[in-house]
């Protein structure tokens, strides 16, 4: 990455030095100043000293490009911390503007060294040197803009990298605002504009008014020498006297003179006569070859640059080998010119302010709705306010922008509010476990202490009851030491009166033992059919839930027939399911209600099913003699039997159909109150939750 960036920078300089200085500043100078052939050499000699004195080792040695590159190339090593990865954020950032800075003062130094060196080596005239510096200035100002705005864009891979290392943390930073960035550059262009069009012009002007001047100039120069050839000569031979008298009727300007030459360039006469002075056409601060064709041509006008700008025409005096050299400044001609000037300054000014103007207005329009972007991101980012929203629309990048940050925020929004849903589904899903789990070891604990109980009074007996029958045991066998001790080879005694009381008790031992032992092997035979209902996955198959009630009723009609009770069902839908469970459960219900109606009043069962959403709410009411209120949990409890009263049961059954329902996804409760009956509801899903199919498939592998 280092060495792709240093090769682009040596090229983006390179291509810089080269348009700037040979493309806008040499060629530009070359094509609108009015240099002589001097000037022009000495301007070549400027531009290319300059360059390679100035530029050039700029280049090659990039003294600030080599500070980063020892930079990154530590960061790429994971040498710096934080704080000199921040140090190494603001020499980024801070790079591009360091280097137009440097683009801009260079170049204007140069173009000032440059004005200086022409002035006095080769006699630049004042005005040239303004119009060269104004020519320097331009030039620096779109010099530093364009190596701001590429290197900016150059340096991005590296502001990547040091962003990566910093986590995403910005460094804090000298931010320069959008505003001023769009500010500076606009009014770079408008002032490049105006100087390059403004010197356009102004030299445009300065030659027709050379042109103008010269020709005017130059007819009166003819006429006068016409004239002066006119006039007697002296006997002596030379010029009349009268010729300065003509002359003063022909001025050549407010500081303009008249030099009569002869061919050799010496100066015989001047008018007016204080401009006198100069004793050779030489003296005279004039380009050689202005002098040169002076000499040669019969007549014409000229433009010298030597020091001033000055028209010199010249005519040859007929009948004779003399000439007059006619020398105004350029200046003496120049007040339509000045007056040119000021209304384009007055022109540039206010085409500045106007510009100035309109890229205010632009900036604030651009930088205002950035902002507006700006603090909604603030706002999203620090406050966490996803409610925030861009209301303005514009139909650029801006507007896009703005557009794309309210669908952003919409969406964040729309996901953080399905995520707090989410949170809060999830959370009430903890709770409704947490209390499961509560119930779940409630339960557990109950089990425990009933199982410990109802497994403890079978072993007591079996305890006590082989204490009895080892006792009667002992006395059988003293009752036969001693019978045998008296039997002497005679025969056997009949029995004695103790065998039937023993023979009573070793009975009564044996059948407690057995009916604990039965007992207790109830008891463990209902609670595998309870571990089973939790532990064996369930074969899910459609139920037609109104023929299995059928089914249930057909096996109860003979206690149903005895009691008289009168049944009532309703339609009911086919569910997914474990049939034998689901079986069980219908007969535990119906089976609990035909146990508990009492033998006098109306007997009535109701069987049926109501949809209640994703559900089917199922229900068995009767007319029982129903349950309090503050027993209608307990019932669901393991070994929990409300009052028996004479009905049979193991206290398992609702408990058995609690689980079977929980298993299918669904509840079971009871709604009644003492005397006046029962109705017990329970739910099943109109689909099979997936963990149903899930145990299935698990059970068909595990058999497999």
């Amino acid at each position: 990455m280092l060495e792709d960036l240093e090769k682009r920078f040596v090229r983006t300089q390179m291509l810089f030095l080269a348009f700037f200085v040979w493309g806008i500043g040499f060629l530009y100078l070359l094509s609108t100043v009015l240099f002589n052939p001097v000037q022009i050499r000495w301007e070549l000699i400027c531009f290319t000293w300059e360059a390679g004195v100035f530029g050039v080792p700029l280049i090659l040695f990039r003294p600030m490009l080599r500070r980063i590159q020892r930079y990154t190339r530590q960061l790429q090593a994971g040498e710096l911390d934080s704080e000199q990865v921040a140090v190494y954020q603001r020499k980024i950032l801070a790079y591009p503007f360091k280097v137009s800075m440097e683009a801009f003062f260079v170049s204007l130094g140069a173009y000032g060294l440059g004005s200086v060196q022409m002035r006095y080596f080769a006699a630049l005239p004042w005005e040239h040197v303004a119009l060269t510096m104004t020519c320097g200035v331009v030039c620096a100002l779109l010099w530093g803009a364009a190596e701001y705005f590429v290197l900016e864009y150059d340096m991005r891979p590296l502001t990547e990298l040091a962003l990566a290392a910093n986590c995403g943390v910005y460094a804090p930073v000298r931010r320069v605002s959008l505003r001023v960035k769009i500010f500076a550059c606009s009014l770079t262009l408008v002032v490049a504009s105006l100087g390059f069009f403004g010197e356009l012009a102004y030299t445009r002007a300065v030659r027709m008014l050379e042109t103008e001047s010269g020709s005017r100039l130059s007819g009166r120069i003819d006429e006068l020498a016409n004239l002066i050839a006119a006039l007697p000569r002296p006997a002596a031979g030379g010029l009349s006297e009268a010729w300065s008298m003509l002359a003063g009727e022909f001025p050549v300007s407010p500081r303009g003179y008249v030099h009569v030459v002869d061919s050799a360039g010496r100066i015989l006469a001047t008018h007016p006569a204080g401009a006198a002075g100069a004793m050779q056409l030489g003296d005279e601060q004039l380009l050689p070859a202005v002098r040169t064709r002076i000499l040669t041509d019969a007549g014409g006008y000229l433009t010298d640059q030597v020091y001033e700008s000055k028209i010199v025409s010249f005519a040859s005096i007929p009948g004779t080998r003399m000439k007059l050299v006619a020398i105004a400044p350029l200046r003496d001609f120049s007040p339509q010119l000045d007056q040119l000037v000021y209304a384009g300054l007055a022109g540039m000014g206010f085409a500045v302010l106007l510009s100035l103007a309109i890229c205010f207005l632009c900036t604030r329009s651009i930088t205002t709705s950035i902002a507006a972007v700006t603090r909604a991101a603030e706002a999203v980012a620090e406050k966490r306010d996803l409610s925030q929203r861009v209301t303005f629309m514009t139909n650029d990048e801006v507007g896009v922008l703005a557009h794309s940050f309210n669908l952003m925020a919409e969406r964040l929004q729309t996901y953080a509010q399905g995520l707090e849903q989410l949170v809060a589904e999830r959370t009430r899903e903890l709770e409704h476990r947490k209390r499961q789990l509560e119930a779940k070891n409630a339960e557990l604990s109950d089990f425990l202490y009933v199982a410990s109980h109802d497994l403890r009074a079978p072993l007591i007996n079996l305890t006590g009851f082989s204490h009895a029958l080892q006792e009667s045991i002992a006395a059988l066998g003293a009752l036969v030491e001693n019978g045998g001790g008296k039997y002497n080879g005679a025969e056997p005694p009949g029995p004695p009166a103790q065998w039937a009381e023993l023979k009573q008790e070793i009975d009564e031992s044996l059948n407690f033992i057995l009916r604990s032992t039965a007992k207790m092997d109830a008891l463990v035979n209902t609670l595998l059919e309870l571990s089973r209902i939790e532990s064996r996955a369930s074969m899910p198959q459609t139920i037609d839930t109104g023929q299995l009630v059928e089914e249930v009723l057909v096996t109860l009609r003979f206690q149903i027939a005895e009691k008289q009770i009168a049944v009532a069902t309703g339609k009911l839908p086919s569910v997914t399911g474990d049939s034998v469970r689901i079986n069980q459960v219908f007969s535990n219900l119906i089976d609990n209600a035909i146990k508990y109606m009492p033998p006098h009043g109306e007997a009535r069962i109701e069987i049926g099913c109501e949809e209640d959403g994703d559900q089917y709410r199922f229900f068995v009411r009767d007319t029982g003699m129903g349950i309090r209120p503050e027993d209608h949990d307990k019932i669901f409890r393991l070994f929990t039997r409300l009052g028996s009263n004479g009905v049979p049961g193991d206290g398992v059954g609702l408990t058995a159909a609690r689980k079977i329902v929980e298993k299918h996804g669904g509840r079971i409760w009871v709604q009644s109150q003492l005397g006046k009956g029962s109705t017990f509801w329970f739910t099943l899903p109109r689909h099979r939750p997936e963990n149903g199919r899930v145990r299935a498939a698990e059970h068909n592998r595990t058999a497999l």
